[in-house]
């Protein structure tokens, strides 16, 4: 229950270290972007060297080539989900937050486990402004891995911001469990943080 709600904002500086996903990398048979081509122009056919073109691609910090090159492969292969979560991860990196969401919730969809796929989509969401569902594909997320501490740092992210500081503060706790790096900033902030809704925002 709510005890009472402040004009000013305490945690917003926290809201700036929000954590994002992580590429899937396929097996390496090409190192370069050079490499990966000539691979790709070998055998064009070929999905698993259009996705390996695409992770070298997006290594390089060459984002529209990157999805210009997932989106090959699952032309090659319709339930190629690592193509659909890769190519998510690089539409997020130029804040084409639509487009992610549409091939992130592909990847979803070919795999109802893929929880690295389910905590990007949040990612996402959460950038549209999207918190309600944000915050189910968090929950989704850790439904599959629940000690991932990123992802409670997320949700409660979410439930912060939607003023729902019940869940805000259990998925802080969460987050503070399963953190090993106890000494971090983010660790101490989130410690100074919980204290703060436990005192000023809920009743006893």
């Amino acid at each position: 229950m709510l005890k009472r709600r402040f004009s000013f904002v305490p945690w917003m500086t926290v809201l700036a270290l929000f954590v994002g996903g992580s590429l899937s990398s396929p097996v390496a048979y090409a190192q370069t972007v050079d490499e990966a081509k000539a691979k790709v122009d070998k055998m064009p056919e070929d999905p698993a060297r259009h996705y390996n073109l695409g992770v070298i691609y997006f290594k390089n910090s060459k984002y529209n080539e990157s999805i210009a090159s997932f989106q090959e492969a699952v032309k090659l292969q319709e339930d190629y989900k690592e193509a659909f979560y890769n190519m998510g991860l690089a539409q997020q990196k130029i804040n084409q937050h639509s487009p992610a969401i549409k091939s992130l919730k592909a990847a979803t969809e070919l795999d109802g486990t893929y929880a690295d796929a389910f905590a990007a989509l949040g990612n996402s969401y959460r950038k549209k402004g999207q918190n309600t569902a944000a915050a189910r594909a968090y929950s989704s997320a850790l439904k599959i891995v629940p000690n991932k501490a990123d992802w409670h740092y997320n949700l409660g992210i979410v439930y912060q911001t939607q003023q729902n500081y019940e869940k805000a503060l259990s998925a802080y706790k969460d987050y503070m469990k399963h953190e090993s790096r106890k000494s971090s900033k983010r660790y101490k902030q989130i410690v100074e943080l919980s204290k703060t809704i436990e005192e000023h925002y809920l009743t006893d």
